[in-house]
């Protein structure tokens, strides 16, 4: 377990952390990194709105870059 826990410390905080998935009519996979929650809504609706189907939607707490 604190193996588990050290591979959960440090990262990067994301400056977009709310990642939507989505296709739209022609079946394209299309996706968005978004800063707010709020901000995630309002496009899920426009794409929506569009047609589109929201495929997921998630919250990327922080990010890692690993250089060999």
């Amino acid at each position: 377990m604190n193996e588990l826990k050290k591979l959960n410390e440090g990262g990067t905080p994301s400056e977009r952390p709310f990642l939507l998935i989505y296709t739209n009519k022609d079946n394209v996979v299309n996706y968005e990194w978004l800063k707010t929650k709020e901000e995630l809504l309002r496009v899920m609706e426009e794409v929506k709105g569009y047609g589109c189907q929201v495929l997921d939607s998630t919250l990327v707490a922080s990010c890692r870059v690993e250089f060999p």
